[in-house]
């Protein structure tokens, strides 16, 4: 079921910080990481987002498999707008989707990076700019949507892009084999990778993530 543009405000102004949650350290364990993959199960109201970070141990060397599953429960809508505008196009070409091929639309840019440093309950600022180019906008269950995440892929000169809005309740990280992460455990591994980065740590040398300044 579609959801109205009228209707956006009132959930959005219901929207508030993750209780108890480190969200601008979860943030940051997020930033630079690659988006391999999305698999909704609308019936159980969640969505798994497959993604590798960037994480360092407290000691040693950056583990060899940096894939990690972000898991959010309580989903109550999904939105996206994949789109695509040319330099001479007047207006962005929008591409019709749904949720069940959401996943294969981010599969699609082959591991597209999610560049920025607010993905979990961030300002309105981004969505204002495509809220109305929606591929789909879609009702997944009657939870209230209290939180949500938000991230885009576009990669390179590719003309396309595509935005993901997801609102949900909770959120559980676990490796690629199914072991849960504790989240501060997981933000910590982020936040040591980014400090690394910045002493210049070349264990953090990579060649698709800019030096420090």
């Amino acid at each position: 079921m579609s959801v109205g543009i009228g209707s956006l405000d009132h959930m959005d102004a219901t929207r508030g910080l993750l209780d108890g949650l480190d969200t601008a350290g979860l943030n940051t364990a997020l930033a630079e990481g690659t988006c391999l993959g999305l698999v909704p199960d609308a019936e159980a109201a969640r969505v798994r987002i497959e993604l590798e970070v960037l994480t360092l141990p407290t000691d040693g060397p950056p583990p060899t498999d940096h894939r990690v599953d972000l898991t959010l429960t309580g989903v109550s809508r999904v939105a996206a707008s994949l789109r695509m505008q040319r330099w001479d196009d007047a207006e962005p070409k929008v591409f019709p989707l749904t949720l069940d091929t959401l996943g294969e639309a981010i599969a699609g840019f082959g591991g597209g990076a999610l560049h920025g440093w607010d993905f979990i309950d961030a300002d309105d600022s981004g969505w204002a700019l495509w809220r109305e180019l929606l591929s789909f906008d879609t009702t997944v269950s009657a939870e209230p949507g209290t939180h949500l995440l938000e991230f885009s892929q576009q990669e390179g000169i590719d003309p396309r892009e595509l935005d993901v809005r997801i609102w949900f309740e909770d959120v559980t990280i676990t490796t690629s084999a199914g072991t849960e992460i504790p989240l501060a455990e997981f933000i910590a591994g982020g936040a040591r990778w980014w400090k690394a980065h910045d002493a210049c740590d070349p264990r953090t040398m990579l060649p698709d993530v800019a030096p420090p300044m």
